[in-house]
């Protein structure tokens, strides 16, 4: 290194020292209070909220230039909407020079969020464009929180999720200063968030991991792994909130689930065992969560084999006619409306359940759930169980937009598909209205032997089939 080059290099660092002096020699000499002020203000402008900060700020220079905060508390017009026990704001050190706090990176501990969706595009976490005249910019090279919980609660559906010691590291945030218009393509992020559990009424999800990549708004959620039901579920959605109407699509599966931990959410009385397999892709758009629901589209499918219902022996209940008065099909078909579809319908239905029967068990030998979605109405195209007697299908919709039953129908169906025996439920969700089971061909002797025998072959009459899909007559 020649003499010239060396002189330049400790030029450059005893500047840099002097710097450094400086701003430590300003930070020991400001009033602690007046600096939490700043902070406040400048921290409350970023984020367009209020901020108070509790006790007196701290500063360290390793790692690197920051301020440690205890004690958060961030509201909106009065409304606490988080708080943070700490928080480690990395700053741009020479910004202190000039007066002013540049934060870079931001790193929360055990902080709590509660989101509110007031109406259509308004949050009590920013106000409108209306009222403020648009947001501040806001980047930062990372963004960490640790031991968080967060509740979401959209008003108007009453829809609410909790997630519950969360893990968030996102090594990009940024957002450009403007109307929600010119700012809405801005968003951008890069991490991952982990959840012990995200839970929304009777479905929970636990160990959640989820990759997170975000450009110009459009953000991929990868799901790498969490259990459900007892199951490991995979997924990917991704989410475009670059317009003022949002699109969302949505692919999952989840493998190997245990469907007596899912029927107790519909049956508690219930003992179901067994594994089930389901598939799901659909995609909808909107601002609102009725207008998602109404314009939902795609498919779901579950598959099994080998289930047992504990406590009731269909075969035998359905081997005699005045069995069939004293129980509803539609209880029988609750394992039909399995899945997030039966989630929604049965919240309405108190299903009797079928603990209330002979006694025994019922051994489901094959089973197929497949429906279509389209317009926020879930048809059924192949529903229908077999056990070792008998074969049970169901036909109709649900309609998410209206939360109504569409004629749905479970009907015990004979070889040919024709049903013998069926029951429909019609009406909302909330108060649905179950017709009793109709016997459709009167003929003497055990049910069991019509359904194997046939319509045609008891009443010499052709009949429209009410089942054509995959699941075989025993």
């Amino acid at each position: 290194m020649t003499r010239p080059v060396r002189m330049a290099v400790l030029v450059a660092a005893s500047l840099a020292a002097l710097s450094v002096t400086a701003v430590l020699v300003m930070w020991l000499v400001f009033d602690t209070d007046r600096v939490r002020a700043q902070l406040e203000t400048g921290l409350g402008h970023a984020l367009g909220m209020d901020v108070r900060i509790g006790q007196p700020p701290g500063f360290t220079l390793f790692p690197g230039a920051s301020v440690m905060l205890a004690d958060l508390e961030v509201s909106r017009r009065g409304q606490v909407v988080a708080t943070a026990e700490s928080a480690r704001v990395r700053i741009a050190l020479f910004s202190l020079l000039a007066g002013a706090v540049r934060p870079l990176e931001l790193h929360l501990q055990r902080p709590t969020f509660s989101i509110e969706r007031l109406s259509p595009g308004v949050f009590n976490v920013y106000p409108t464009d209306a009222q403020t005249g648009g947001f501040n910019g806001l980047s930062l090279r990372r963004v960490r929180m640790s031991d968080a919980r967060l509740s979401y609660l959209d008003q108007s559906s009453g829809l609410a999720w909790q997630f519950e010691q969360c893990d968030l590291d996102l090594r990009t945030f940024h957002r450009a200063t403007g109307e929600m218009d010119q700012t809405r393509g801005t968003l951008a992020n890069d991490g991952k968030l982990q959840c012990e559990s995200l839970s929304q009424e009777r479905l929970t999800i636990s160990q959640l991991s989820v990759d997170i990549l975000g450009n110009n708004s459009v953000f991929d959620l990868d799901v790498v792994s969490g259990e459900v039901f007892e199951g490991q579920i995979s997924a990917q959605m991704q989410v475009d909130l670059s317009s003022d109407s949002p699109e969302f699509r949505l692919r999952s599966t989840l493998s190997r689930f245990e469907i007596g931990a899912f029927m107790t959410m519909l049956a508690p009385s219930q003992a179901t065992t067994g594994m089930m397999d389901l598939e799901l892709d659909l995609t909808a758009r909107g601002s609102t969560w009725q207008d998602i629901r109404g314009s939902a589209a795609g498919t779901l499918s579950m598959t099994a084999a080998e289930l047992v219902l504990v406590g009731y022996d269909l075969d035998v209940e359905l081997d005699s006619y005045a069995a069939t008065q004293r129980f509803n099909l539609i209880d029988v078909g609750a394992v039909f409306l399995a899945g997030p579809f039966g989630l929604v319908a049965s919240r309405g239905y108190a299903f009797s359940g079928l603990l209330e029967g002979s006694g025994g068990s019922t051994r489901i030998v094959q089973m197929v759930s497949k429906w279509r979605v389209e317009d926020g109405v879930a048809q059924a195209r192949d529903v229908a169980f077999r056990t070792p007697e008998n074969r049970l299908a169901l036909v109709g919709g649900l309609d998410f937009s209206e939360y109504r039953f569409r004629n749905l129908q479970v009907a015990v169906i004979d070889r040919d598909g024709c049903a013998i025996v069926e029951q429909v439920i019609t009406g909302s969700f909330q108060q649905p209205e179950v017709k009793r089971p109709n016997v459709l061909v009167a003929a003497a002797g055990p049910l069991l032997n019509l359904i194997k025998r046939g319509m045609r072959a008891i009443s010499n009459k052709d009949c429209k089939p009410f089942y054509t899909g995959s699941i075989s007559p025993p």
